[in-house]
């Protein structure tokens, strides 16, 4: 099996960037580490992947989407905003799904810079990908998720405030007995939505059951199984209103609730995140927490052809501080709920 430059990290004690500036001898590490990372370096009998270095000289034509899955409606908008963008530039997208695993985005990864990929957008959050990223100087765009140790600038949507706007607009209609779908707590939008949740609920001065708040995996049968649950309850503690922040669960949490004749929205009102055909086209049609997908995508491409087209490209040491960006989303009202008969609203 080949030696790569993580196994020459692993073996010296250090980080992926370091093991790279050492054997570079970019003189930002000290001589101690610089000796050790060689020593590792030439135990492992490791050769530096000419394809690699050639990216600071040489890159491609294409750039690299990488993305967990294409269940996701937003991922659609996503590819084909970037793809338009990039195509203006005269750059062809190369597209790469990972279904999530660190391994595949690590792999996927790897083989675009081995292609002398001209820069990635990549949606994941795994932190030894980024190690690479920054150690191979590859200009990068982080997408919806941030890694713990970013290699370039980040696109993110405002996930607090969404799921915090979908909350307060069923307060407002008077449900105070609201559950939420959202997706796992390792997944940032899962983190986060949940959070703006609590923040609406403890707001209006609600203690939610802690049963109406169901973490789900990213995925269809994990909508349907979290909405067997949710009515599973006794009648006296189901919710009123829901809201499936969980973008992948929609695909099974609809059907489910139909399959069980949960009359939407007389018995339950429903807000879904994210837009897509099937909520627009759903009956009755669902309200949704629009999260801006569109100007999510062009940002990052935007932010990645400025990096390419700017002079040196990106720095590999890792000198250079990176950006956050938040895309806010709107509340798109539809046909899926209603004001809690006997409230104010």
């Amino acid at each position: 099996m080949a030696v790569d430059l993580r196994d020459v990290a692993r073996h010296s004690g250090v980080s992926v960037s370091t093991a790279s500036r050492a054997l570079r001898g970019s003189g930002r590490v000290s001589p101690a580490t610089e000796a050790r990372v060689r020593a590792a370096a030439a135990a492992l009998a490791y050769r530096p992947n000419a394809s690699a270095r050639a990216l600071r000289t040489a890159r491609s034509g294409f750039v690299g989407l990488v993305v967990t899955n294409l269940v996701n409606t937003s991922f659609h908008t996503i590819a084909e905003v970037v793809q338009h963008e990039l195509a203006r530039r005269g750059f062809q997208l190369m597209l790469a799904v990972t279904a999530g695993d660190p391994a595949a985005e690590r792999a996927a990864l790897r083989t675009l810079a081995e292609h002398s990929a001209a820069g990635v957008i990549v949606v994941g959050a795994d932190d030894s990908a980024s190690e690479d990223l920054r150690a191979l100087s590859v200009p990068t765009v982080h997408l919806a998720r941030r890694p713990p140790h970013l290699a370039g600038d980040c696109v993110l949507g405002d996930d607090i405030a969404g799921g915090r706007l979908a909350a307060e607009h069923l307060l407002g209609l008077g449900h105070r007995r609201i559950a939420i779908i959202a997706g796992p707590p390792s997944v940032q939008s899962g983190r986060e939505r949940m959070a703006g949740y609590w923040l609406a609920m403890r707001g209006a001065g609600i203690d939610p059951d802690a049963d109406l708040a169901l973490a789900a995996d990213l995925s269809p049968d994990a909508g349907a199984e979290a909405v067997a649950t949710l009515l599973a309850l006794p009648s006296e503690r189901r919710p009123t209103a829901l809201i499936i922040a969980n973008h992948e669960a929609v695909y099974g949490a609809l059907p489910a609730l139909r399959g069980r004749s949960v009359a939407v929205p007389a018995e339950l009102s429903v807000i879904c995140y994210e837009d897509s055909p099937l909520v627009r086209w759903w009956h009755p049609a669902m309200t949704v927490v629009d999260n801006s997908a569109r100007q999510m995508g062009e940002l990052a491409a935007r932010l990645l052809l400025t990096r390419l087209e700017r002079p040196g490209g990106q720095d590999g040491d890792g000198a250079r501080e990176f950006s956050e960006f938040r895309v806010g989303g709107r509340l798109v009202e539809r046909d899926s709920c209603r004001a809690l008969p006997g409230s104010s609203a």
